[in-house]
């Protein structure tokens, strides 16, 4: 893997263009654009105060800056550097701002969940959506970008509406069957919507967008229920993940449990492969050396066991709120074919399932636990994650089935969090105050 030097950024604002080709940092008040490539800067915008959020146009052409603290927003072009926009909010507040996938529209959401505002960037006009119930999530675009799904709560009742992104006009709304609204999500192919409630009940209902009823689920009455939702690429399968330790995958035809994936303690099964990372002072009492073990920096290896095992869990301090168990991370593959699962209270292991064979392939167990997991955009047996150390590591399904671990060439830099380009050839590498890119290198 090839890496660039380190450069500055500020509270991990460092994103790539949907396009794959620029890419945006914030070093304070200063927005700085990038080759994606050579790191070379194109452009660089001075913004009115320090900057808090940073995102791009869904079309790569505009960049978006804001100060909450503030209130302000503010809009630079990347193929004209005269043009810009600035917003301020005012009075109102500002704690969170969205794209419209048309690229020409923001949705600005205000304090206390008062309203979404709908600023044009080409007429200048405003469009008001009073009190959503959430200004952080309850919300979803139908991936053709022309609806808008919007979680409502009035007279102590979830509402969802539909808002043609056109015009902003109302086209429906409806009242949900749920007690407390957690979240929604838009399947894929547009045609339902998923609506579930929040930790203390497990329910999860499946609408279409017409308001119509279609199925709801629930697969255990007592405890806590639903932490974590995704819909597969194809919109065949909705994972449900759930604090009972378990993934839920209901199939789209009859919305009933494909399969249960669980995470015992205990693994058992032999035809499971296990990379557990090792130190290598203890090289020699390792039975085995994973496919992708890095001879350059041999500081962290794996090595390759066969179940059964027994893996290390964490116990969960029933005092705190939102407690750490359950599946918190669950991730489709951009095929659909694998699905990673991290559950909580094993914080050190990632468990990685084919969804054709309907059966769990790879545990990998580390020493720290994992923070980040991505799977790559393009190459869909691919995975990385990070665990806040100075390594990043990666997982190569298919026939290499394999792990490697390879260490950021700097003095004192930890891989806090990372993003893969959508062209899935780098990725950025990210630091409490600096960055770097890194490439890995194809067999």
């Amino acid at each position: 893997m090839d890496f660039t030097e380190l450069y500055k950024q500020s509270l991990n604002l460092c994103h790539f263009s949907p396009n794959g080709l620029y890419l945006a940092t914030a070093v304070q008040h200063r927005l700085v654009i990038r080759d994606a490539e050579s790191l070379q800067i194109l452009h660089l915008f001075a913004c009115t105060d320090n900057i808090q959020h940073v995102s791009w146009s869904p079309d790569s052409e505009l960049v978006l800056c804001a100060s909450f603290k503030l209130g302000i927003l503010q809009v630079w072009s990347i193929k004209d550097e005269e043009w810009t926009a600035k917003i301020e909010e005012g009075v109102s507040g500002l704690v969170d701002v969205k794209w419209a996938p048309d690229a020409r529209h923001l949705l600005s959401f205000s304090d206390f969940q008062l309203r979404i505002t709908v600023w044009s960037l080409t007429s200048k006009e405003a469009y008001y959506i009073q009190y959503p119930k959430y200004s952080d999530k309850g919300y979803c675009f139908r991936q053709d970008g022309r609806y808008f799904a919007l979680a409502e709560r009035k007279d102590c009742k979830d509402y969802l509406s539909i808002y043609d992104c056109e015009d902003w006009t109302l086209l429906k709304r409806f009242a949900l069957d749920t007690n407390d609204l957690e979240d929604i999500a838009w399947s894929p192919d547009g045609r339902f919507i998923a609506a579930w409630e929040t930790m203390l009940d497990y329910k999860i209902h499946i609408y279409y967008p017409d308001g119509r009823l279609i199925k709801s689920y629930s697969a255990y009455d007592t405890g806590l229920g639903i932490k974590t939702v995704r819909w597969s690429p194809s919109s065949q399968f909705l994972a449900i993940g759930s604090f009972d330790q378990k993934v839920r995958l209901l199939n789209y035809y009859t919305w009933q449990p494909l399969i249960d994936f669980s995470h015992p303690r205990e693994l058992v099964p032999h035809d499971i492969t296990v990379f557990k990372e090792t130190d290598p002072e203890n090289e020699n009492t390792m039975t085995g050396i994973a496919n992708w073990s890095q001879a350059a920096h041999p500081k962290i290896r794996y090595q390759v066991l066969c179940p059964p095992i027994t893996i290390p869990q964490s116990r969960p301090d029933p005092d705190k709120p939102n407690p750490r168990m359950g599946v918190g991370i669950c991730e489709f593959s951009c095929d659909g074919r694998l699905i990673v699962t991290r559950n909580d209270n094993m914080p050190t292991c990632l468990w990685i399932w084919d969804l054709v064979e309907l059966r769990q392939v790879a545990l990998i167990q580390q020493t720290n636990p994992v923070k980040m997991v991505r799977w790559n955009p393009v190459i869909p047996d691919r995975l990385a994650f990070c665990c806040g150390n100075g390594v990043i590591y990666m997982w190569q399904g298919g026939e290499v089935n394999g792990c490697e671990s390879v260490e950021v060439p700097a003095v004192n830099f930890q891989v806090l969090s990372f993003e893969w380009n959508p062209d899935g050839k780098s990725m950025s590498l990210l630091d409490k105050d600096k960055f770097c890119l890194a490439f890995p290198i194809e067999e």
